[in-house]
Protein backbone atom coordinates (compact mmCIF):
# COMPACT_ATOMS: atom_id res chain seq x y z
CA UNK A 1 0.00 0.00 0.00
CA UNK A 2 2.86 2.52 0.64
CA UNK A 3 4.19 2.27 -2.88
CA UNK A 4 0.43 2.43 -4.43
CA UNK A 5 -0.06 5.50 -2.27
CA UNK A 6 3.21 7.62 -3.07
CA UNK A 7 2.75 6.57 -6.91
CA UNK A 8 -0.86 8.21 -7.04
CA UNK A 9 0.53 11.02 -4.71
CA UNK A 10 4.05 11.33 -7.47
CA UNK A 11 1.15 11.14 -10.34
CA UNK A 12 -1.02 13.59 -8.88
CA UNK A 13 1.73 16.01 -7.90
CA UNK A 14 3.03 15.81 -11.76
CA UNK A 15 -0.02 16.87 -13.13
CA UNK A 16 -0.52 19.77 -11.14
CA UNK A 17 3.25 21.00 -11.85
CA UNK A 18 3.13 20.45 -15.39
CA UNK A 19 -0.40 22.11 -15.71
CA UNK A 20 0.62 24.73 -13.79
CA UNK A 21 4.05 25.58 -15.33
CA UNK A 22 5.21 22.62 -17.80
CA UNK A 23 8.77 24.39 -18.78
CA UNK A 24 10.18 23.30 -15.10
CA UNK A 25 13.23 20.77 -15.96
CA UNK A 26 12.30 19.41 -12.31
CA UNK A 27 9.32 18.41 -13.76
CA UNK A 28 10.72 15.23 -15.43
CA UNK A 29 12.19 13.77 -12.41
CA UNK A 30 9.06 13.81 -10.46
CA UNK A 31 7.48 12.41 -13.22
CA UNK A 32 10.31 9.31 -13.44
CA UNK A 33 9.98 9.56 -9.18
CA UNK A 34 5.64 8.33 -10.08
CA UNK A 35 6.96 6.17 -12.77
CA UNK A 36 9.42 4.31 -10.40
CA UNK A 37 6.94 4.09 -7.40
CA UNK A 38 4.20 2.32 -10.01
CA UNK A 39 6.91 -0.28 -10.70
CA UNK A 40 7.52 -0.75 -7.05
CA UNK A 41 4.06 -1.11 -6.92
CA UNK A 42 4.18 -3.81 -9.49
CA UNK A 43 6.87 -5.86 -7.93
CA UNK A 44 4.78 -5.42 -4.61
CA UNK A 45 1.94 -6.71 -5.59
CA UNK A 46 4.21 -9.57 -7.22
CA UNK A 47 5.08 -10.30 -3.71
CA UNK A 48 1.52 -11.53 -3.31
CA UNK A 49 1.34 -14.15 -5.99
CA UNK A 50 2.70 -17.71 -5.53
CA UNK A 51 6.94 -18.16 -5.53
CA UNK A 52 6.66 -20.09 -8.33
CA UNK A 53 4.83 -17.54 -10.30
CA UNK A 54 6.44 -14.81 -9.38
CA UNK A 55 10.11 -15.86 -10.02
CA UNK A 56 8.78 -16.48 -13.43
CA UNK A 57 7.21 -12.89 -13.86
CA UNK A 58 10.73 -11.53 -12.59
CA UNK A 59 12.65 -13.68 -14.98
CA UNK A 60 10.92 -12.34 -18.12
CA UNK A 61 10.84 -9.12 -16.67
CA UNK A 62 14.54 -9.25 -16.20
CA UNK A 63 14.38 -10.55 -19.57
CA UNK A 64 13.29 -7.96 -20.96
CA UNK A 65 14.94 -5.23 -19.22
CA UNK A 66 18.26 -7.54 -20.04
CA UNK A 67 17.47 -7.45 -24.06
CA UNK A 68 16.53 -3.56 -23.81
CA UNK A 69 19.53 -2.55 -22.61
CA UNK A 70 21.14 -4.42 -25.20
CA UNK A 71 19.33 -3.26 -28.12
CA UNK A 72 19.54 0.55 -26.87
CA UNK A 73 23.42 0.22 -26.79
CA UNK A 74 23.87 -1.29 -29.87
CA UNK A 75 20.89 1.23 -31.47
CA UNK A 76 23.19 3.58 -30.13
CA UNK A 77 26.38 2.50 -32.16
CA UNK A 78 24.84 2.09 -35.05
CA UNK A 79 23.82 5.61 -34.87
CA UNK A 80 26.51 6.79 -34.26
CA UNK A 81 28.37 5.21 -37.19
CA UNK A 82 25.48 6.62 -39.25
CA UNK A 83 25.64 10.07 -38.13
CA UNK A 84 29.47 10.04 -38.71
CA UNK A 85 29.35 9.27 -42.10
CA UNK A 86 26.89 11.52 -43.29
CA UNK A 87 27.72 14.30 -40.94
CA UNK A 88 31.77 13.87 -40.13
CA UNK A 89 33.31 13.32 -37.56
CA UNK A 90 33.27 15.54 -34.59
CA UNK A 91 32.49 16.24 -30.81
CA UNK A 92 28.68 16.57 -31.46
CA UNK A 93 28.16 13.46 -34.02
CA UNK A 94 30.29 11.18 -31.68
CA UNK A 95 28.01 11.05 -28.64
CA UNK A 96 26.14 7.63 -29.47
CA UNK A 97 29.30 6.20 -30.35
CA UNK A 98 30.77 7.42 -27.12
CA UNK A 99 27.87 6.35 -24.80
CA UNK A 100 28.19 2.98 -26.28
CA UNK A 101 31.16 2.32 -25.26
CA UNK A 102 31.16 4.11 -22.01
CA UNK A 103 28.89 1.81 -21.42
CA UNK A 104 30.52 -1.44 -23.09
CA UNK A 105 33.99 -0.75 -21.02
CA UNK A 106 31.82 -0.14 -17.68
CA UNK A 107 30.21 -3.06 -17.54
CA UNK A 108 32.89 -5.10 -18.62
CA UNK A 109 35.00 -3.31 -15.71
CA UNK A 110 32.02 -4.54 -13.51
CA UNK A 111 32.36 -7.94 -14.71
CA UNK A 112 36.14 -7.87 -13.92
CA UNK A 113 36.29 -6.45 -10.32
CA UNK A 114 33.48 -9.50 -9.77
CA UNK A 115 35.57 -11.98 -10.84
CA UNK A 116 38.74 -10.56 -9.50
CA UNK A 117 36.63 -10.21 -6.10
CA UNK A 118 35.99 -13.83 -6.02
CA UNK A 119 39.43 -14.56 -5.34
CA UNK A 120 41.41 -11.79 -4.12
CA UNK A 121 40.27 -8.59 -2.20
CA UNK A 122 40.80 -5.19 -3.69
CA UNK A 123 41.83 -1.95 -1.89
CA UNK A 124 38.96 -0.14 -0.55
CA UNK A 125 39.81 2.91 -2.24
CA UNK A 126 39.28 1.52 -5.16
CA UNK A 127 36.15 0.24 -4.64
CA UNK A 128 34.93 3.14 -2.63
CA UNK A 129 35.98 5.08 -5.95
CA UNK A 130 34.52 2.82 -8.31
CA UNK A 131 30.98 2.33 -6.48
CA UNK A 132 31.06 6.34 -6.38
CA UNK A 133 31.75 6.16 -10.45
CA UNK A 134 28.77 3.44 -10.97
CA UNK A 135 26.68 5.77 -8.19
CA UNK A 136 27.33 8.60 -10.37
CA UNK A 137 26.97 7.01 -13.95
CA UNK A 138 23.29 5.60 -12.74
CA UNK A 139 22.18 9.24 -11.56
CA UNK A 140 22.79 10.13 -15.06
CA UNK A 141 21.41 7.35 -16.90
CA UNK A 142 18.39 8.11 -14.41
CA UNK A 143 18.36 12.09 -15.41
CA UNK A 144 18.55 10.81 -19.42
CA UNK A 145 15.05 8.34 -18.56
CA UNK A 146 13.83 11.62 -17.12
CA UNK A 147 14.47 13.77 -19.11
CA UNK A 148 13.67 11.26 -22.17
CA UNK A 149 10.24 10.81 -20.99
CA UNK A 150 9.47 14.13 -19.96
CA UNK A 151 10.40 15.47 -23.95
CA UNK A 152 7.80 12.78 -24.72
CA UNK A 153 5.63 14.36 -22.65
CA UNK A 154 6.35 18.25 -23.08
CA UNK A 155 6.26 17.47 -26.86
CA UNK A 156 2.64 16.01 -26.71
CA UNK A 157 1.47 19.43 -24.94
CA UNK A 158 -0.76 21.16 -27.48
CA UNK A 159 0.24 24.83 -27.64
CA UNK A 160 -1.97 27.37 -26.38
CA UNK A 161 -3.49 29.92 -29.15
CA UNK A 162 -4.32 32.82 -28.64
CA UNK A 163 -0.40 34.32 -28.50
CA UNK A 164 0.63 37.74 -29.48
CA UNK A 165 3.61 36.70 -31.10
CA UNK A 166 5.31 33.37 -33.08
CA UNK A 167 8.97 33.02 -32.64
CA UNK A 168 11.05 30.98 -34.80
CA UNK A 169 14.48 29.65 -33.81
CA UNK A 170 17.56 30.13 -36.33
CA UNK A 171 19.92 26.99 -36.05
CA UNK A 172 22.31 27.42 -39.17
CA UNK A 173 22.49 28.00 -42.84
CA UNK A 174 23.75 25.88 -45.28
CA UNK A 175 26.48 27.07 -48.09
CA UNK A 176 25.38 30.63 -49.93
CA UNK A 177 22.92 30.89 -47.27
CA UNK A 178 20.63 28.63 -48.29
CA UNK A 179 17.90 27.02 -45.38
CA UNK A 180 18.67 23.63 -44.07
CA UNK A 181 16.48 21.05 -43.87
CA UNK A 182 16.37 21.21 -40.23
CA UNK A 183 15.86 25.13 -40.23
CA UNK A 184 13.16 24.32 -43.32
CA UNK A 185 11.29 22.11 -40.60
CA UNK A 186 11.25 24.82 -38.06
CA UNK A 187 9.69 27.09 -40.53
CA UNK A 188 7.20 25.00 -41.84
CA UNK A 189 6.04 24.16 -37.97
CA UNK A 190 6.32 27.87 -37.66
CA UNK A 191 3.81 28.03 -40.47
CA UNK A 192 1.32 25.85 -39.18
CA UNK A 193 1.21 27.37 -35.68
CA UNK A 194 0.71 30.81 -37.35
CA UNK A 195 -1.73 29.18 -39.70
CA UNK A 196 -3.62 27.75 -36.80
CA UNK A 197 -3.74 31.18 -34.76
CA UNK A 198 -5.60 32.94 -38.11
CA UNK A 199 -7.84 30.31 -38.00
CA UNK A 200 -8.73 30.76 -34.38
CA UNK A 201 -9.31 34.43 -34.95
CA UNK A 202 -5.77 36.46 -33.95
CA UNK A 203 -3.17 37.88 -35.68
CA UNK A 204 0.21 37.77 -34.25
CA UNK A 205 3.51 38.68 -35.45
CA UNK A 206 5.88 36.09 -36.49
CA UNK A 207 9.25 36.95 -35.72
CA UNK A 208 12.34 34.84 -37.56
CA UNK A 209 15.58 35.48 -34.58
CA UNK A 210 18.95 34.41 -35.80
CA UNK A 211 21.96 36.51 -36.52
CA UNK A 212 25.16 35.94 -39.43
CA UNK A 213 27.95 32.99 -38.02
CA UNK A 214 31.36 33.89 -39.41
CA UNK A 215 31.00 31.39 -41.94
CA UNK A 216 27.48 32.46 -43.19
CA UNK A 217 27.19 34.43 -46.48
CA UNK A 218 23.67 36.52 -44.49
CA UNK A 219 22.49 36.91 -40.97
CA UNK A 220 20.13 33.37 -40.29
CA UNK A 221 16.94 35.78 -39.79
CA UNK A 222 17.41 36.87 -43.34
CA UNK A 223 17.20 33.59 -45.25
CA UNK A 224 14.90 32.34 -42.68
CA UNK A 225 12.39 35.85 -43.95
CA UNK A 226 13.07 34.79 -47.44
CA UNK A 227 11.55 31.10 -46.99
CA UNK A 228 8.55 32.20 -45.48
CA UNK A 229 8.13 35.16 -48.47
CA UNK A 230 8.75 32.40 -50.77
CA UNK A 231 5.88 30.07 -49.43
CA UNK A 232 2.85 32.87 -49.93
CA UNK A 233 3.52 34.54 -46.09
CA UNK A 234 3.44 38.55 -46.58
CA UNK A 235 6.44 40.18 -45.22
CA UNK A 236 4.79 42.31 -43.20
CA UNK A 237 4.12 40.12 -40.80
CA UNK A 238 6.90 39.10 -40.76
CA UNK A 239 10.19 40.40 -38.39
CA UNK A 240 13.75 39.78 -38.39
CA UNK A 241 15.97 39.91 -35.65
CA UNK A 242 19.26 39.44 -36.86
CA UNK A 243 21.99 39.94 -34.09
CA UNK A 244 21.58 37.02 -31.49
CA UNK A 245 24.01 34.05 -31.96
CA UNK A 246 22.39 31.58 -29.06
CA UNK A 247 19.11 30.39 -28.26
CA UNK A 248 19.32 32.49 -24.81
CA UNK A 249 20.53 35.83 -27.19
CA UNK A 250 17.32 34.67 -29.63
CA UNK A 251 15.01 35.03 -26.88
CA UNK A 252 15.88 37.92 -25.07
CA UNK A 253 16.44 40.11 -28.25
CA UNK A 254 13.33 38.91 -29.94
CA UNK A 255 11.38 40.15 -26.61
CA UNK A 256 13.45 43.63 -27.29
CA UNK A 257 11.94 43.65 -30.46
CA UNK A 258 9.02 42.70 -29.48
CA UNK A 259 8.66 45.52 -26.70
CA UNK A 260 9.92 48.44 -28.99
CA UNK A 261 6.68 47.44 -31.11
CA UNK A 262 4.08 47.56 -27.91
CA UNK A 263 3.89 44.02 -27.44
CA UNK A 264 5.56 43.44 -23.95
CA UNK A 265 4.65 40.11 -21.41
CA UNK A 266 1.79 38.81 -23.59
CA UNK A 267 2.18 35.60 -24.93
CA UNK A 268 4.36 34.10 -27.39
CA UNK A 269 4.70 30.26 -28.91
CA UNK A 270 8.65 29.28 -29.40
CA UNK A 271 9.23 27.35 -32.22
CA UNK A 272 12.55 24.85 -32.21
CA UNK A 273 13.52 21.12 -33.40
CA UNK A 274 11.99 18.68 -31.06
CA UNK A 275 15.46 17.91 -29.66
CA UNK A 276 15.17 21.72 -28.10
CA UNK A 277 12.06 22.32 -26.87
CA UNK A 278 12.99 21.56 -23.16
CA UNK A 279 16.49 23.60 -23.21
CA UNK A 280 14.27 26.39 -24.91
CA UNK A 281 11.29 26.24 -23.02
CA UNK A 282 13.92 26.29 -19.39
CA UNK A 283 15.71 29.15 -21.14
CA UNK A 284 12.03 31.09 -21.78
CA UNK A 285 11.51 30.58 -18.35
CA UNK A 286 14.81 31.89 -17.12
CA UNK A 287 14.54 35.18 -19.15
CA UNK A 288 10.93 35.87 -18.15
CA UNK A 289 8.86 35.49 -20.84
CA UNK A 290 5.24 34.31 -21.06
CA UNK A 291 6.13 31.59 -23.51
CA UNK A 292 5.70 27.96 -24.93
CA UNK A 293 7.68 25.78 -27.25
CA UNK A 294 6.61 23.64 -30.14
CA UNK A 295 9.41 21.24 -32.00
CA UNK A 296 9.81 20.66 -35.27
CA UNK A 297 10.23 17.27 -36.61
CA UNK A 298 14.11 16.18 -36.78
CA UNK A 299 16.06 13.60 -39.36
CA UNK A 300 15.29 10.25 -37.95
CA UNK A 301 19.20 9.51 -37.88
CA UNK A 302 19.83 12.68 -36.35
CA UNK A 303 17.73 12.99 -33.74
CA UNK A 304 19.35 10.64 -31.23
CA UNK A 305 22.77 12.90 -31.46
CA UNK A 306 20.96 15.90 -31.37
CA UNK A 307 18.68 14.89 -28.14
CA UNK A 308 22.24 13.71 -26.42
CA UNK A 309 23.78 16.98 -26.89
CA UNK A 310 20.84 18.54 -25.93
CA UNK A 311 20.96 16.63 -22.46
CA UNK A 312 24.75 17.26 -21.82
CA UNK A 313 24.07 20.70 -22.61
CA UNK A 314 21.54 20.73 -20.02
CA UNK A 315 23.60 18.96 -17.25
CA UNK A 316 26.41 21.43 -18.17
CA UNK A 317 24.15 24.28 -18.27
CA UNK A 318 22.89 22.89 -14.69
CA UNK A 319 25.77 21.31 -13.34
CA UNK A 320 25.67 23.05 -9.88
CA UNK A 321 22.11 21.67 -9.43
CA UNK A 322 22.96 18.35 -10.69
CA UNK A 323 25.99 17.74 -8.81
CA UNK A 324 24.28 19.12 -5.54
CA UNK A 325 20.84 16.36 -5.96
CA UNK A 326 23.18 13.32 -6.80
CA UNK A 327 25.67 14.13 -3.60
CA UNK A 328 22.43 14.49 -1.14
CA UNK A 329 21.02 10.98 -2.60
CA UNK A 330 24.79 9.65 -2.24
CA UNK A 331 24.75 10.76 1.37
CA UNK A 332 21.11 10.07 2.12
CA UNK A 333 21.87 6.43 0.69
CA UNK A 334 25.33 6.00 2.96
CA UNK A 335 23.50 7.52 5.95
CA UNK A 336 20.73 4.43 5.33
CA UNK A 337 23.19 2.01 5.05
CA UNK A 338 24.96 2.81 8.63
CA UNK A 339 21.47 2.62 10.48
CA UNK A 340 21.40 -0.52 12.69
Amino acid sequence: MFFFALAVVLTIVSAIRIASEPRRLSNALIVLAALLAWVLTAVSVMNLLEPRVEAAVLAVIAVLLFLTAIGLIAAAAVNGVVVIRREGFRLATVLPLALATVTILGAGLLFTVARVLESHPLPLWFLALLWTGVFFAVGLGLQLAAFSVYAVIYGHLRPPTGNAAVLVLGCGLGAGGTVTPLLASRLDRAREVYDAEVEAGHRPVLVVSGGQGVDEAMAEATAMKNYLKDYGMSEENIIAETSSRTTHENLVFSAELLDSMGIEYQPMIVVTSNFHVLRAAAFTRDVGLDAQVTGARTARFYAPTAFLREFVAIVRGYWKANVALLLGILAAVVLLQNVD
